[in-house]
This record gives structure tokens, sequence and C-alpha cells, in this order.
């Protein structure tokens, strides 16, 4: 029998069916909001610290301080629940939790949100869950103020997990402020350059798609968040923040072909978190380097292990700009 077809099939097979669960860039995350108006976008972990084991019963409280503009009005507001080592005895179980929010002494249950989660995907020992939860809080933070988001393990049968923060990403809408055009992206990729994975493959992209009118934009930040980057190996940081900028560039050659022709950019080591903050939060000026479609950012691991959570991309536009869009 010729096994040379069989192989060559096989081969075809493993590179065209996605896997479900590894540490490879195989979770990409997924824009769950686009829009245009006036007004603004910020995001905050708060006092995030990480929680340790939280057994049934045990909670976790996050402190937020919310202050959007005089007159504006806001517009998206979700809550972000970064977890990991989720498990009951040896076995990765998803976590079981109640959330709530307090403001001004009045707490409020939170209704559950997505779930977007990772393993390493192979067997062995010490598979656990990783993960994110999200929850819409539109209408319950509506002003100015301080506020408090907690949650506490219920299940009682005995499974614990660990919480290493929480996000609030809240949009609000300013009739004094230019326009502003934005692509929320979430979801979970476990990434770790090591067990036969490189770099190359230990990393994810997103894609901000739409076309853009270069000419009238006057800022742009690109905002990611990955839990675990730079600490979970107990080593230095190793990881890559790519936006428009293929991630096997030549090095040194790569920079002066940037400089020449203007493509994209990449920076080395930036999400960088400890033993008490385990969720790094970037923002890097991209104006630079944006494209008038396709516009994509790709997050890498090279060694030291993480999660990619959130990718935001949000643009500024002059003011010519806005009462076009606006008219239209």
């Amino acid at each position: 029998m010729n096994l040379k077809p069989v192989a060559i099939l096989l081969n075809l097979l493993l590179l065209t069916i996605p896997a479900s669960a590894s540490y490879a860039g195989d979770k990409p995350l997924q824009t769950v909001i686009h829009d245009e108006h006036h007004g603004g976008l910020d995001f905050s972990l708060g006092d995030s610290k990480y929680s340790g084991e939280l057994t049934y019963n045990k909670s976790y409280m996050v402190n937020f301080s919310v202050n959007p503009p005089a007159g504006s009005s806001i517009k998206v507001a979700k809550a972000y629940v970064y977890w990991v080592w989720s498990k009951k005895d040896l076995e990765g179980i998803y976590p079981q939790f109640n959330a709530s929010l307090t403001s001004s002494g009045t707490a409020v249950p939170l209704p559950e949100g997505h779930m977007y989660t990772d393993t390493k995907g192979f067997v062995s020992r010490y598979d656990y869950f990783s993960g994110m939860n999200t929850c819409d809080l539109s209408g319950k933070i509506s002003k100015s103020g301080n506020y408090s988001i907690s949650l506490a393990n219920t299940d009682k049968n005995g499974s614990t997990f660990c919480v290493q923060g929480i996000g609030l990403l809240l949009v609000y809408e300013d009739p004094k402020s230019p326009i502003i055009e934005y692509w929320i992206g979430e979801g979970c990729d476990m990434l770790y350059a090591d067990y036969g994975i490189t770099p190359e493959v230990a990393t994810t992209t997103t894609y901000f798609k739409g076309d853009i009118n270069l000419d009238n934009v006057t800022d742009a930040r690109l905002i990611t968040v990955s839990p675990s980057g730079g600490y979970s190996s107990g080593r230095e940081a190793r990881n890559n923040l790519f936006f428009n900028e293929k991630t096997s560039s030549i090095p040194v050659l790569g920079d002066i072909i940037q400089l020449l022709f203007g493509s994209g950019k990449s920076w080395e080591n930036i999400y960088q978190t400890n033993e008490t903050v385990q969720v790094a939060l970037d923002e890097k000026p991209v104006a630079d380097y944006l494209e008038p479609a396709e516009n994509f950012a790709s997050i890498q691991d090279k060694g030291d292990y993480l999660l990619a959570t959130n990718a935001i991309l949000v643009l500024k536009f002059k003011d010519s700009e806005s009462s076009e869009k606006m008219s239209s």
C-alpha cells in the first residue's frame, strides 16, 4: 500500500482543521462592537490584584473611579473578569460565580455574560481552564462615581479558581467631542512558544475591518490586554505586539523598510506583570501606521506564556470629518 497519499491527506487535514484548544494562536479575538459617534473611550483595571485561590463563598472585589466628561452619557459599559486555574481536584472545569456591582452603598446583581476559554490542549496534569467572562453594565453605570465589582465562588462541590483582575470598558457619547470610530475585540487565546510551538505559531491576530479616510484621522490608539504576560514563567517578559506588521519580518532590515516605506510597527516585551498585578494593559499610538482598510494587530508569545483577551482600536477624526459623517 502506498502510504504517501495518506500522509499528504493527513497533513492537509491538520492544516485546515483548527485546533479546539492549544498554546497556538487558534482562537483569534473577534470584533463584538464597531461603531462611530461623538465621544470617547476608556479602559481601566481599577485596583485589580491577584486573588489567590477562591474556594466556595470566598469573594473578590475591584474598585473603579468613573469620571466621564460633563454633559456626556455612557453608551457602552462592560466588565471583563480574567480568571485562571479553574479546577476541581486535578480536573479542569469552568468556574461558577455570582457577580454584583456596588455604588453608593447599593449592590445590584449582574447578569451572566459571555465566557471565553482556552487550555493548553494536550493530555497532561494541570490542564486547567483559563478565560475571561464579560458582563454588560450598560444602564447600570450611568454617571460619575465610585463603583465596585465583586464576585464569589458559588460551587458547593468544591471547585476553585483564581481571578487575575477585572477590566472596565466605558464608551461615552459627548456632542462636544470629535467623532470617534472604534472596534472592540474580545476572546481568550492562550499563547506559549514551548512544547514544539514556535513564536510564529504562538501568535494571534485581530482584524479591524472597514475603510478609513486617513486624511481625516487626528489620533489612533490601540489598546490591548494580556493576563499573565511577562510573569507566569518566572522569567523576563518575552512577547511582541504588532500593528499592521507581518510577524516574521527580518530584524534590522524590517526596521529600515518600515522607515523608508511607512509600513507597520512592532514592539518588544511590552506586557509586564508580577505576583500582585497579573493583568497587563497596554495602549499604543498607532496613527502613523494606519492603513486605509483591513488594519490588524497581532500578539505573540516568545516563551513567557500569556493570554490575549482584548484588542481595541480607537480613531479620532477632524471636525470636518465629524460634520460629514453626522450629516450623511
